[in-house]
Formats: C-alpha cells, sequence, structure tokens
C-alpha cells in the first residue's frame, strides 16, 4: 500500500516514539525528537534527591518572580532553558505523618478547583518511591495563549509537608507526564537518624 505525504511521516514519527527508551534511569529519552539525559540531583541539600534532566538547573530569583508572581512561589525550582518545562519543591513547616498523603492531596485538589475555577482535573495517584511514597493529582489550566498541565505532588519528609509540582505546556503533556511520574518514583529521602 502506497503511503503519501503526512502519513509516512506520521507513521515514521509513531515508530520512533515506540521504539524509543522511556525509561529515564536506562540512558537518553526522545522527547519532541530530542534525547534528553536524566541524573540524580540532591534538591533539598541532605533530605532529598530526585532524578530530573540532566539539562535542568535552578530558576534565577528574577524570573522566577515573573514565572510566579504570588509572593508564596516555591521555594526551589528546576527548569529547561526554555523555561518551559519546570519542576518545584517547598518544604513546609505544616506537620505530615506517612499515611497522610492522600488526605493532603484531596484537601489540595479542593483549593485548586476554588482558586482556578477554570481548571480541568484529571487524574490522581499515588506513586511508591524509593522511600515513602507520594501522592499526586494533575490538571489543566488556561494561560493567555495555551493550557498549561499540572502535576503536584505531596509527601512527608521529617515530618512536614513536602509539596511540588511539574509543570509543561499543554502541547508537551503527552511527552512529560509519564516521565514526571517516574520522575516522583525516583524521590529518595535522607531520614533524621542517618
Amino acid at each position: 500500500m502506497k503511503e503519501y505525504g503526512d502519513e509516512g511521516f506520521i507513521n515514521l514519527l509513531r515508530e520512533r516514539r515506540e521504539g524509543a527508551v522511556k525509561d529515564i534511569k536506562a540512558g537518553s529519552v526522545l522527547v519532541d525528537g530530542k534525547n534528553i539525559a536524566f541524573c540524580e540531583r540532591e534538591v533539598i541539600k541532605g533530605k532529598l534527591w530526585m532524578w530530573m534532566p540532566d539539562e535542568f538547573g535552578p530558576l534565577s530569583k528574577e524570573l522566577a518572580r515573573l514565572k510566579y508572581p504570588n509572593e508564596n512561589r516555591p521555594d526551589i525550582i528546576y527548569t529547561n532553558k526554555e523555561t518551559t518545562v519546570n519542576v518545584t519543591f517547598s518544604h513546609k513547616r505544616e506537620k505530615l505523618k506517612e499515611g497522610e498523603e492522600e488526605e493532603i492531596r484531596s484537601y489540595m485538589k479542593e483549593i485548586v478547583k476554588r482558586v482556578q475555577t477554570s481548571s480541568e482535573m484529571i487524574e490522581e495517584g499515588t506513586v511508591k518511591a524509593e522511600e515513602g511514597c507520594l501522592a499526586w493529582f494533575d490538571f489543566m489550566v488556561p494561560a493567555i495563549d495555551t493550557d498549561i498541565y499540572n502535576l503536584m505532588f505531596f509527601s512527608s519528609l521529617r515530618g512536614q509537608l513536602l509539596m511540588g509540582s511539574c509543570n509543561c505546556l499543554d502541547a508537551d503533556r503527552e511527552d512529560w507526564k509519564e516521565l514526571f511520574v517516574q520522575m516522583l518514583e525516583t524521590v529518595r529521602y535522607r531520614s533524621l537518624d542517618r
């Protein structure tokens, strides 16, 4: 059967995507035609490590103020060079015991629905990390010229709430959602007694 124009190109892209490595610990991962290497990073000094793209770096304070104008912005923000894919972390003072992750997720989900009335909830889940677990939910929010995909996550770190988010443009969601969940699975903590 003869393929015409776009059909052949689409089939080629599909084959490349299906044959691509999808395990962030197994080498480079193909994202939008580009190989991205992942490595483990120390996110919170002496407390928290996570695998994320090697090319990600901390977002400057100036850009953080522009991108997250609310004074209650995340404590730590990693981003790609284009600042279109972000991973954020905040270690709060609020107490959170292990096992309460799903309860805080439900509470935060309701807050997002109230504050972002045009948000579209998608899914929720819980991942078992190397130590402990992280509860997450994802949703879409409209921005000025596109929709933004967000995956918020929650865990207990040394008895206090760890919360964060992974976000990207809606156009990149298909590539990044699975990678974000894999990144959560690599979270590693150092407990107080070590």
